[in-house]
């Protein structure tokens, strides 16, 4: 096989591309828009996951010690990486950071709801890989900024 068959089609990063930009300018709207403070509802979604004793040990004890005394904090952190992560994937700008910020949004989320990658409701899972292959895809190539970038610093991309 040559090495273009072997690549998957810029058209279908792109697809996978806007479709998680979509999907993070979707949650960090609501987000932004609620009808009350982020951090307020984000703190008690972890008080209730900690409680229900279904998160591990290790992240119970990284959301004690560091998100919840910095809730404010790691609530405008949350909302600032969905916000640049989805403008960027929808424009195909700075791909490969997008990517990397959204992966550790969703492990994050997923971690929080004391899912796994082979938990069968864990569609942040899903999302996760999509990230992943846009990742290691440079999906940002295809019909995105990132495409022109590459023109004037391949290194960027």
């Amino acid at each position: 096989m040559s090495e273009q068959q072997q690549q998957v089609p810029g058209y279908l990063l792109t697809i996978l591309r806007i479709y998680l930009g979509v999907i993070l300018l979707y949650t960090v709207i609501g987000k932004l828009t609620g009808s009350s403070p982020f951090v307020e509802e984000m703190l008690g979604f972890l008080n209730f996951e900690i409680k229900s004793g279904r998160l591990s040990a290790f992240y119970v004890s990284f959301l004690q010690s560091v998100v919840i005394p910095n809730a404010k904090l790691v609530s405008y952190l949350v909302m600032t990486g969905e916000l640049i992560a989805g403008v960027g994937f929808l424009l195909g700008a700075f791909n490969r950071v997008c990517a990397i910020i959204a992966m550790l949004l969703f492990l994050n989320y997923m971690l929080a709801k004391g899912s796994w990658f082979w938990s069968p409701n864990s569609e942040d899972a899903a999302v996760f890989f999509i990230a992943l292959i846009l990742l290691l895809g440079k999906g940002g190539l295809f019909f995105g900024l990132d495409g022109k970038f590459g023109k004037y610093w391949p290194k960027l991309v």
